[in-house]
This record gives C-alpha cells, sequence and structure tokens, in this order.
C-alpha cells in the first residue's frame, strides 16, 4: 500500500511539473536558489525592466508575450501580472506589480516566492 502511495504522489508531482513546462522568461529564469536573495533580484530585474515613466501599455504587452497573466487593477490601484508554477506540494509564484497614471508607470516592483503547505 504504501508503495501505491509513494507511486500515486510521484505520478501527481510529474503530472503538475509537465503541465507547466513552458520555459520562463528571462526576467524570471535562473534565480538564486535562496528565496530571500531570489526575491531582491527579481525585484531589481523587475525595476530595471520597466522603470518608473514607461508606458504602461507596452509593460503589459510584453509581460503577456513572456507568459504572465495580467490582472485587473485592484482597489490600492495596483496591477499585476503573474507566472505559477508548481506541482502536488508546492507552488512557486513571480509577480510583476505596479501602478500607473495616465499610461505611465509611477511604481513598479517584483514579488517572488513559494507557496507550500
Amino acid at each position: 500500500m504504501r508503495y501505491h502511495f509513494i507511486t500515486m504522489i510521484f505520478g501527481l508531482t510529474t503530472a503538475c511539473s509537465s503541465a507547466s513546462s513552458q520555459p520562463l522568461p528571462p526576467i524570471a529564469d535562473k534565480l538564486p536558489a535562496d528565496v530571500r536573495v531570489a526575491q531582491k533580484v527579481f525585484d531589481q530585474r523587475v525595476k530595471a525592466a520597466y522603470p518608473v515613466g514607461s508606458a504602461e501599455k507596452i509593460v503589459i504587452a510584453e509581460l503577456q508575450k513572456n507568459g504572465f497573466e495580467i490582472s485587473p487593477p485592484g482597489p490600492d490601484g495596483y496591477r499585476s501580472a503573474d507566472i505559477q508554477r508548481g506541482n502536488a506540494i508546492c507552488t512557486t509564484i513571480w509577480s510583476v506589480r505596479w501602478k500607473a497614471e495616465a499610461n505611465s508607470i509611477t511604481e513598479a516592483f517584483g514579488v517572488f516566492g513559494h507557496r507550500c503547505p
């Protein structure tokens, strides 16, 4: 029975991993293994790629082209573009968040992390 349980978990993990096997865009790819360091690196990449003054329409088009899912503005005025990858146990999230006024980015930052039970 234990063998079947382990086989089932491995199968689920493999199935979920293969379902999201698309390559990551350069902004999200090859982050350091340490999550705290990876968070800082991802945030730096986002700020460099989408500096204040960038045209929001161009930012959205580029993020969509790279596989990010765009969400509408929240009540606080922030928008986000997310990629999530995971398996049966954990999900990794790359989120680009920004505010814009008159189609111009006024603030952008990146959030990276893992969600596990």
